[in-house]
């Protein structure tokens, strides 16, 4: 556990998983041969103070039909397990917070119930950030893999579903920053007391490898935005000495920011 302020703030590793197109070249000379695929991991941010339990993403969930992604996934999705380690259930989640609306960060969401999909989280808030959540519902060529139309429809369906526009503080201490590179209007989640801050990277920094500016992935909508965004974010961290919280790395789940001569590098983390 992490205690940021007035909030513990937990590492839940909930899911392993395949997927191809990582850090570029993720492009395939030879038809003849399968795509590569890299090892991964669904890691959930769990916030918990002020009378609220926040889960930033939900992963991709049981949900084995939805998508390519849940169709690479390499272990049983773990969600109730590692909430029963912190003493928690789905039902006492208060808020879920969604970086973006892509199928690997939203299936956990929801589960099977017959001919139907249950939510997981019945009394929870869902807060989405509105052009994405435009962006999901009428996706390009580009994304269109990425977003699941039937999530989508379910999502519209939540009583408790809520959009938010921009930059903003969505509880004391947490605000949320915009990031356009990897899919219109992803937010990352900040955390802090002034002293202490923590950022989710969402999938513009989802792992340590993509620590370097120029190192961008193969299902980045606009490669150019994403090195100039990442490039800012490492900066600020390493000036101000914040942890990053990787949301897919399958070895570490935090790091914070060294610079060297060959550029920024991850240093140390405390464990939570």
């Amino acid at each position: 556990m992490l205690t940021i302020g007035e909030y513990q703030l937990h590492s839940l590793k909930v899911q392993e998983f395949l997927f191809e197109g990582g850090p570029l070249p993720g492009r395939n000379l030879d038809p003849s041969k399968p795509l590569p695929k890299i090892r991964l991991a669904t890691r959930l941010l769990l916030i918990v103070g002020r009378g609220r339990r926040i889960l930033v993403d939900t992963g991709i969930g049981e949900l084995c039909w939805t998508s390519r992604w849940a169709a690479n996934a390499t272990s049983p999705y773990r969600l109730r397990e590692e909430l029963g380690k912190v003493g928690l259930t789905p039902g006492d989640i208060t808020d879920l917070v969604f970086t973006h609306l892509h199928s690997d960060h939203v299936g956990g969401a929801f589960q099977c119930g017959g001919d139907r999909l249950v939510p997981v989280f019945p009394y929870a808030q869902v807060i989405v950030q509105e052009e994405n959540y435009r962006t999901a519902c009428r996706p390009e060529e580009r994304e269109r893999l990425s977003y699941n139309e039937t999530i989508i429809d379910e999502f519209r369906q939540l009583s408790l579903f809520h959009t938010i526009s921009g930059t903003q503080e969505i509880f004391p201490g947490i605000d949320v920053i915009i990031s356009n590179g990897h899919t219109r209007a992803q937010q990352l989640v900040r955390v802090t007391d002034g002293n202490t801050t923590l950022l989710h990277g969402a999938d513009l920094i989802p792992t340590t490898a993509h620590y370097p500016a120029s190192r961008v992935t193969g299902n980045d909508i606009d490669a150019r935005t994403v090195i100039e965004e990442k490039a800012a974010i490492l900066e600020e961290a390493y000036r101000h000495g914040w942890i990053l919280f990787f949301g897919h790395d399958p070895f570490r789940h935090a790091a914070t920011v060294l610079q060297r001569p060959t550029g920024f590098v991850p240093g140390p983390a405390p464990e939570f």
